[in-house]
C-alpha cells in the first residue's frame, strides 16, 4: 500500500550543479500530538496546518503543513460519449483552493462556455469539496474552492477525482499528469461505482495517461459499446499502462500525487457497543412499544383467519408480524438499539393495518360517511409535530453530548414534520376517493376488486400517519435514552450557521441533480408538473421528500418557530444544522442508489437488483470501516464516541445481513454513524 502511516516522507535529492551531489535530506517527520477532550480547536483551525485525528493506536494525531496562499491543481476528467460511435474522452478541470479568512461559504464553479457544466457535475463539486475538507479535519468554510471546466461536462463520475484533486491543492502537493481516475465520491469518503469504464480507459490512454483508477470491486466492467464485461487490469496491461483499484479518497489522493496522507485508524468493533445505561433506557422504551403492538395483535391474528383479504392489507399485516418477531429476536440477542427500531416499525405497520381494516369494513358495509370522517380525523397531527419541535427547542444543553442529543431529536422531529405534510396531502386525496363511493351499491363495494381499490387509496395515508406518530414519539424518547455524560461545551452560533449553510447548499445541489436524474424525466413521461412527479417519487422514496423540505428550512417551512425562537437562537441554529445535514445525506444516498449503484425495483417497489453488485458490497464494507474511523476521530476530539453513532452502527450491522433493500439501508446507517461522529468533531473544533 506504499508509505506506512506516520512514516517519514520520501527523501529528496538536491542537485548542487556540480559533479558532487549533496547528501539526501529527509523531510522532517510529521509532528504527532495527543489531545484531551475539546483540545483540537487551535491546531485544527490554524490556516497553515491540518490536524489528522487518531492516526495511531495510542490516540495520537498528526499535524501536516498546508499552503498559506492559493494553491492550484489540474486534473483530467474521464467521460463517455454515448452517441454512436460510443467512445471515451477527457475534459480538463482546473481546481483551486485558498485559506478563507472571512469563513463564508465559497464554492465556485467556473464555465468557459455558458451552460458548460451540468447539475450532476455541480453536485459532485460540492460533495468533493466537503469530503476534502472533512478529510483534513477542516470546515468547508476554512477554504475557498473553485472548479473550472474548459469544455462541456456533466455526470457525477468525476467527483472522486475532484475530491482527490482538491486534497492535492489544499496540501500543495503536485499531481502526476499521467494519472486520472473515475468514480463517485460518497459523503464518508468512499468511492462508488460508475458506468462506461472501458471506454473511459481507452479514451484516457489515447491522451497519454499511464495510471488509471477505478472503483473498488469493478475490475470486471461492462463496455457501453458492446455490452460485454471487460477486465480493466488486462485492458490496461494490453496498452502498457496501469489500472489501480481505488477504495476511498485517501487512495484517490495517493493515485494522483504518489503521496500518502496520514489516516485515522478505526476503533475496534467492541468500542461501538452501547453503554449499559443506554441499553437499560432503550429496553424500557422497547417494552412500551411492545405493549402498543400488543393492543393491535388481536386484530392481526383475526385477519390471519379472515379468508380472502386485499393483497395490500395482507402485506401490511405480514410486515407488522415480521418486524415484531425480528425485534424480539434482536432483543434476546442484546441488540437494544436495533430491536427498539424494529418494534417501532412493527407498531407503525400494526396500527396502519388495524385502522385500514376498520375503514375497509365501514366502506364494505356502505357506511361511507363514517369512513370519510375516520380518515379526516387523522389530519390533526400538526399540533403534535410542532409541539415536539417546540419541546426540543426548550433544551439548553451545556455539554457536547447534549448538543448532539438535541440535533438527533430535531432530525427525528423533522422527519415527523415532513411525514405529516405527506399525510395531509394523502388524507385529502383519500377522503375525496371515499366520497366518490357514495351511492355505490353495497354489493359492489363488497367485491374483491372494490376492496383492492379501497386499500390502495387508504394504505399510504395510514402508513404516513403511523410514520408521523412514530418519528415524533422517537424524537421525544431520544431525549431520554440518548442522554449521556460528556464534556462541558457551548457551541458558537455563527459557526453553527456557517456549517448549516454549507450542508444546505450541498444538499440543494444534490437534490437539483436528483431532479434532473429522476423527477424531470418522470414529469415529462407522465405529462405532469414536477411537483406532482415529486409526490409520486415520495411514495416510494419518502427520504427524497424529507431532503426536499429540510433543504428549504430557511425559506418558509417552520417560519413560526424561527420567529418564536429568533433566527440567531441556539434552537434555530441546531434545527437548521440538523435539517441541512438530513438534506445532504439523504440526497447523497438517493444519488448513490439511482446513479452510482443503478438499483432496480420490482412492481411492488422492492429493490431486487443492483447493477454494480460487487462494487456495492465493497462500498458497504468500506462504509462500515469508515464509521469506526470517524468514531475514533470523535473520541479524540470529544473524549467519547457519540451514542447516536453507536446506535446507527448497531442498526447497520443488523441490516447488513438482510436482503438487498436492507443492505442499502445499512449503507445509509453506516453513513449516518459517520455523520454523527463527524458532527461531533465539527462542533469540537468550532
Amino acid at each position: 500500500m506504499g508509505i506506512p502511516r506516520g512514516a517519514l516522507a520520501a527523501a529528496l535529492v538536491v542537485s548542487c550543479g556540480s559533479p558532487q551531489h549533496a547528501p539526501k535530506q529527509e523531510e522532517p517527520a510529521p509532528k504527532v500530538v495527543t489531545y484531551g477532550p475539546l483540545g483540537i480547536k487551535a491546531d485544527a483551525k490554524a490556516p497553515n496546518q491540518a490536524a489528522i485525528l487518531g492516526t495511531d493506536d495510542k490516540n495520537g494525531s498528526t499535524l501536516i503543513p498546508l499552503p498559506t496562499a492559493q494553491s492550484r491543481a489540474a486534473v483530467d476528467a474521464m467521460y463517455v460519449k454515448m452517441t454512436p460511435p460510443i467512445t471515451g474522452g477527457m475534459t480538463a478541470v482546473k481546481l483551486a483552493t485558498a485559506p478563507n479568512p472571512d469563513q463564508s461559504v465559497q464554492v465556485g464553479i467556473v464555465e468557459e462556455f455558458a451552460g458548460g457544466t451540468g447539475p450532476q457535475w455541480r453536485a459532485g463539486v460540492w460533495v468533493s469539496a466537503i469530503v476534502a475538507a472533512t478529510t483534513l479535519n477542516k470546515d468547508l468554510t476554512d477554504f475557498t474552492f473553485s472548479a473550472s471546466s474548459g469544455g462541456y461536462i456533466d455526470g457525477a463520475s468525476a467527483s472522486g477525482l475532484m475530491a482527490g484533486g482538491f486534497l492535492a491543492a489544499m496540501t500543495g502537493t503536485p499531481i502526476d499528469p499521467t494519472a486520472t481516475m473515475t468514480g463517485t465520491i460518497n459523503p464518508d469518503g468512499t468511492i462508488g461505482p460508475v458506468a462506461g469504464i472501458p471506454e473511459k480507459f481507452l479514451g484516457s490512454i489515447d491522451k497519454g495517461k499511464k495510471h488509471l483508477g477505478y472503483p473498488i470491486g469493478m475490475r470486471m466492467a461492462k463496455s457501453e459499446a458492446t455490452g460485454e464485461l471487460v477486465d480493466l487490469v488486462e485492458l490496461a496491461k494490453k496498452h502498457g499502462v496501469e489500472a489501480v483499484e481505488v477504495a476511498d479518497v485517501h487512495e484517490a489522493y495517493k493515485l494522483l500525487t504518489g503521496k500518502s496522507l496520514p489516516e485515522p485508524t478505526p476503533v475496534a468493533e467492541s468500542e461501538m457497543a452501547l453503554d449499559k445505561d443506554t441499553v437499560a433506557a432503550l429496553d424500557a422504551k422497547y417494552k412500551e412499544w411492545q405493549t402498543r403492538v400488543g393492543t393491535e395483535w388481536a386484530t392481526l391474528v383475526q385477519l390471519e383467519n379472515a379468508g380472502r383479504l386485499p393483497p395490500l392489507l395482507s402485506a401490511m399485516r405480514q410486515y407488522a408480524k415480521s418486524y415484531a418477531e425480528t425485534a424480539e429476536t434482536l432483543h434476546k440477542r442484546g441488540m437494544a438499539g436495533a430491536s427498539y427500531s424494529r418494534m417501532l416499525a412493527a407498531w407503525a405497520f400494526a396500527s396502519a393495518t388495524t385502522q385500514a381494516y376498520d375503514i375497509l369494513q365501514k366502506v364494505q358495509s356502505g357506511n361511507i360517511a363514517a369512513a370519510v370522517d375516520e380518515i379526516k380525523a387523522l389530519d390533526r397531527l400538526d399540533e403534535t409535530t410542532t409541539a415536539v419541535l417546540k419541546k426540543i427547542g426548550t433544551m439548553r444543553p451545556n455539554t457536547l453530548g447534549g448538543h448532539l442529543e438535541m440535533m438527533a431529536a430535531f432530525e427525528a422531529g423533522l422527519r415527523g414534520y415532513v411525514f405529516k405534510q405527506m399525510a395531509s396531502m394523502s388524507i385529502a386525496q383519500t377522503a375525496a376517493y371515499l366520497d366518490s363511493l357514495k351511492g355505490v351499491p353495497t354489493a359492489q363495494l363488497g367485491s374483491p376488486e372494490a376492496a383492492d381499490k379501497t386499500m390502495s387509496a387508504i394504505a399510504p395515508t395510514l402508513l404516513y400517519v403511523g410514520r408521523t406518530i412514530a418519528e415524533s414519539t422517537l424524537a421525544t424518547q431520544e431525549l431520554e435514552f440518548e442522554n449521556e455524560q460528556s464534556v462541558q461545551y457551548m457551541c458558537s452560533l455563527p459557526n453553527v450557521k456557517r456549517m448549516a449553510t454549507s450542508f444546505s447548499s450541498a444538499g440543494g445541489a444534490g437534490l437539483n441533480y436528483f431532479d434532473t436524474l429522476l423527477t424531470q424525466p418522470l414529469a415529462e413521461q407522465n405529462h405532469v408538473s414536477e411537483d406532482e412527479a415529486r409526490t409520486k417519487i415520495a411514495a416510494f422514496e419518502p427520504d427524497y421528500y424529507v431532503a426536499w423540505i429540510t433543504s428549504r428550512l430557511g425559506n418558509g417551512p417552520l417560519d413560526e418557530l424561527k420567529a418564536a425562537w429568533g433566527e440567531h437562537s441556539l434552537a434555530w441554529g441546531l434545527l437548521s444544522l440538523a435539517g441541512s445535514e438530513l438534506a445532504y445525506y439523504d440526497a447523497a444516498q438517493l444519488i448513490a442508489k439511482y446513479y452510482s449503484l443503478e438499483v432496480h425495483t420490482d412492481d411492488s417497489g422492492k429493490v431486487d437488483k443492483v447493477e454494480h453488485d460487487k462494487a456495492f458490497l465493497h462500498m458497504l464494507a468500506a462504509a462500515e470501516r469508515n464509521a469506526r474511523t470517524s468514531a475514533h476521530e470523535a473520541k479524540i476530539a470529544t473524549g467519547a464516541i457519540p451514542v447516536q453513532a453507536k446506535l446507527a452502527y448497531q442498526l447497520a450491522t443488523v441490516e447488513r445481513d438482510g436482503d438487498l433493500g436492507d443492505k442499502l439501508d445499512a449503507l445509509g446507517e453506516f453513513w449516518a454513524s459517520s455523520a454523527f461522529s463527524q458532527t461531533a468533531v465539527m462542533l469540537a473544533r468550532n
